[in-house]
C-alpha cells in the first residue's frame, strides 16, 4: 500500500475562523519501507498576512509565525534564503494546495492525472478546472477530525485532493482496551509503541511519528 502521512499546524481549532500554519506531508511505501532521509516529503508555510488564533496555539507555533513574518517582510534575497535553508517551503494561501499537488503529481502520482507541460525545464502538471483530483490513502492523529476540516477549507483542496474515507489513524492500534476511557494522544502511542522522541508539534516530524508508529504493524 502507499499511502500519504499528512498533519498540519493551526492557529487555533476552529476551522471556520482559525488558520493553517504548515503542512507536512511524507510519502510513505508499505513495500519499501525506505530510511527517512529518502521519502519524498513535503513542508510548507502557509503564508498568513492576518492570524486569528488562540494563545495557546500562537505560542505552540511561535517559530512558524516568525519565520512567515520574516518571509513576508523580506526582500528576494532573504526569502530565497529562507527557501533554502529553513526547511520549509512559503506558499500563499491561494496557492498552497496546488503546490501539495504538484509534490504528489511529481512522485507516483502523475501517470493516472493530469496533462503536463514543461515549465523552466521541468514538468509539471497543467492545473486548471480541468484537473483531474488525485485520490489518497491517508495517515495522520485525528486527520479525519481535524486536520481534514482545516484542510478543505484551502482553496483547490476539494477540486484537486479527494482523501478516502478510511484513515490509516495510529490511536486504534494502541489502544489499551483493559484502562483507556479515550483514544491515545500521539505522546502515549509513541510510547506505547516504543518510538523514540518527544511529539514536537512540527507538522512533518508528527507525520513521521506516524508512521514509525504504523511501521511496527508492518
Amino acid at each position: 500500500m502507499i499511502y500519504v502521512s499528512i498533519d498540519i499546524e493551526t492557529s487555533g481549532l476552529n476551522h471556520d475562523m482559525n488558520h493553517v500554519l504548515s503542512i507536512g506531508a511524507i510519502i510513505e511505501d508499505t513495500n519499501k519501507k525506505l530510511p527517512y532521509e529518502e521519502l519524498p516529503k513535503f513542508n510548507a508555510i502557509v503564508l498568513q498576512n492576518n492570524i486569528q488564533g488562540s494563545p495557546r496555539a500562537i505560542t505552540m507555533n511561535k517559530e512558524i509565525i516568525s519565520l512567515m513574518g520574516e518571509y513576508l517582510e523580506g526582500t528576494d534575497e532573504v526569502r530565497g534564503i529562507l527557501n533554502s535553508n529553513s526547511g520549509y517551503n512559503f506558499y500563499e494561501e491561494d496557492d498552497i494546495v496546488k503546490e501539495f499537488y504538484k509534490f504528489l503529481w511529481s512522485n507516483g502520482y502523475s501517470t493516472l492525472y493530469s496533462p503536463s507541460t514543461h515549465i523552466n525545464g521541468k514538468l509539471t502538471p497543467i492545473i486548471d478546472g480541468k484537473t483531474k483530483p488525485i485520490t489518497l490513502n491517508v495517515a495522520g492523529k485525528n486527520f479525519g477530525t481535524f486536520d481534514k476540516l482545516f484542510l478543505q477549507e484551502l482553496p483547490w483542496w476539494q477540486k484537486l485532493i479527494k482523501t478516502r474515507q478510511r484513515v490509516l489513524d495510529p490511536a486504534i492500534l494502541c489502544v489499551d482496551w483493559s484502562n483507556d476511557t479515550s483514544l491515545p494522544s500521539l505522546t502515549t502511542c509513541k510510547e506505547r509503541m516504543n518510538v523514540e522522541g518527544i511529539v514536537t508539534h512540527n507538522a512533518l516530524e508528527d507525520a513521521w511519528d506516524v508512521i514509525e508508529i504504523l511501521r511496527k504493524f508492518y
